[in-house]
């Protein structure tokens, strides 16, 4: 099947044809690691706004803010989180054939991944009032 039959032409038919989808338990995983993806980026668009001054982009509890930028540099950690879901599920897809274990884990760490994009998304959105 080539990439314009799947993403174009059948999509529905080929996520059908998943194994790791019909797996219950990979599948909640699966679902929890989209699902925060989502909450993070839409916690970007709903809560950033442009400001006309420098904001925090890092943040270390026991130092301090560590680096300044323009504010629309905030919306790489939803980025981030979104790749690194997208490559996570795309992985344990291709990977459920010879490992489940393998799987599970790719899915367990997107979903820790997203966690922190939340915390870290949230306290730099704090900052800005």
């Amino acid at each position: 099947m080539n990439i314009r039959a799947i993403l174009i032409e059948r999509p529905i038919e080929f996520l059908k044809q998943q194994r790791i989808l019909r797996d219950k338990f990979l599948r909640w995983f699966l679902i929890i690691a989209l699902l925060l993806c989502m909450v993070q980026i839409g916690q970007l668009l709903i809560r950033l706004r442009p400001t006309g001054f420098v904001v925090p982009l890092e943040y270390v509890s026991g130092a301090g803010l560590t680096r300044l930028g323009d504010w629309r540099l905030i919306y790489g950690y939803g980025v981030y989180s979104l790749l690194v879901t997208l490559g996570n599920i795309a992985l344990a897809v291709v990977a459920f054939e010879k490992s489940r274990i393998t799987s599970f884990f790719l899915l367990l760490g997107a979903i820790v991944i997203n966690i922190f994009a939340i915390v870290v998304t949230h306290t730099l959105l704090a900052q800005l009032g």
